[in-house]
């Protein structure tokens, strides 16, 4: 299709005017997170952080997303997607130039949580733009995740070699730039590409024709019922079990997967080349989402590649530390990774209407800061007792027992068997 018509392949047709912006805000964003995973640990380590501190930081940056995720989406829904995205993103770029200006940690460790909260909120925002302009059509999610793992695939090498070349000012700079590339991104895309082919929400009240007050950027415990509540729903039940547990392979690899490939001998050049596998493979496999959906039940897709991503990171210690069997278990995995992005994304989506998008990607978001945080202690323990190779397979089997838990689940349950 021209840039000028419109997009897709079904019945609702997307027009290209509002679709590349939103695939741009789903490629800037992930560029910027990238960039700020790399630099933040390397700029502990020049100022002498402990492992510790290392770790207390890295772990911050989980700690708002997973409590305010939901209010965010909240606020999403109530006030318009792409004005509190480009507030988002403006207060969170200003802030990344304060981190070279305040080499201490507790300050670091607030900027962490700052800019992890507001980055993880523009995601949401990036994501509910395209549930709503796409309606939940795995075509339009899984072109979006493609997007947005592209930028994975080269983000970390550029961002290193910026490091290298320029240090920690120029490394910086570069995360400012591109905050503001996603600002610019989120700016393009039209007024009028939340409600596509919907009718905008109906201001009824005085205090709704008036504007926003300083009260709806409060979080409400009447918020956090009401979007927990969309948990009854089957699909979205569903959805959020299985986006918590599709992230939780991720989660090892950012930690322990790491350490363990280290630990028996493997370089850091092999070590990222593994983990590059897994993003390249994963961003091809999100583009499967949309044909094996149309061939087969969501839900059995959800549950299959679910099992698959656990079990090719839980068999790591069991490969011999042969680069071959380790590069092809990272494949498979990246591949299952990426298509269950945009396949959990559309479950959801569909489930919920328009109006509740962004609380249904809020929900799904904080189920995976949940596995961010809780995960790695758990781990840690483990891997303290009986060694590292085997929390491995511990963690492993604990995971894909869940897994079974929720296919014995879906298998009864009547929203999915039509009984």
């Amino acid at each position: 299709m021209a840039a000028s018509g419109t997009q897709g392949t079904g019945p609702h047709k997307v027009p290209a005017r509002a679709y590349y912006p939103v695939l741009g805000t789903g490629l800037a964003a992930n560029i910027n997170a990238d960039f700020m995973t790399l630099i933040v640990p390397l700029w502990a380590v020049t100022l002498g952080a402990t492992p510790a501190q290392i770790g207390i930081m890295i772990g911050a940056r989980s700690i708002l997303p997973f409590l305010l995720a939901i209010h965010g989406g909240v606020l999403m829904d109530r006030l318009g997607t792409r004005r509190m995205m480009m507030v988002f993103t403006l207060v969170s770029t200003a802030l990344v130039p304060l981190y070279p200006l305040s080499p201490w940690f507790p300050a670091l460790v607030a900027l962490q949580m700052m800019t992890g909260l507001l980055g993880n909120l523009a995601w949401i925002g990036a994501q509910t733009l395209i549930a709503r302009i796409g309606r939940g059509d795995p075509h339009y999610l899984g072109m979006f995740s493609f997007a947005s793992r592209v930028g994975s695939i080269g983000a970390p090498t550029v961002i290193g070699l910026i490091w290298d070349l320029t240090g920690h000012w120029g490394a910086f700079a570069a995360c400012t730039l591109s905050g503001l590339v996603l600002f610019a991104s989120t700016a393009l895309v039209p007024h009028w590409a939340e409600n596509q082919g919907l009718k905008p929400r109906p201001q009824s009240t005085p205090a709704a024709e008036a504007g926003p007050g300083w009260r709806d950027l409060l979080p409400r415990l009447s918020e956090y019922r009401e979007v927990l509540a969309l948990m009854a729903l089957p699909p979205v039940a569903l959805g959020i079990a299985i986006a918590l547990l599709r992230h939780t392979p991720s989660t090892i690899q950012a930690s322990f997967y790491i350490t363990y490939l280290t630990e028996i001998g493997l370089q850091a050049t092999v070590i990222g080349a593994l983990i590059s596998c897994a993003e390249v493979t994963g961003a091809f496999g999100s583009l499967l989402a949309a044909p094996l959906m149309r061939r087969f039940p969501a839900h059995w897709i959800l549950v299959v590649f679910t099992v698959l991503t656990i079990a090719m990171m839980a068999l790591t210690p069991l490969l011999g530390g042969i680069i071959a069997l380790l590069g092809a278990a990272q494949i498979l995995r990246g591949s299952a990774h990426g298509l269950l992005h945009p396949a959990t994304f559309s479950v959801i989506s569909r489930a919920l209407d328009a109006e509740a998008q962004a609380r249904g990607v809020a929900l799904r978001t904080t189920g995976n800061r949940l596995g961010a945080v809780v995960l790695p202690v758990v781990m840690g323990f483990v891997a303290e007792a009986v060694g590292v190779a085997t929390s491995f397979v511990i963690i492993g089997g604990g995971l894909l027992l869940m897994v079974a838990v929720i296919a014995v689940l879906v298998a009864r349950g009547e929203a999915f068997t039509g009984r």
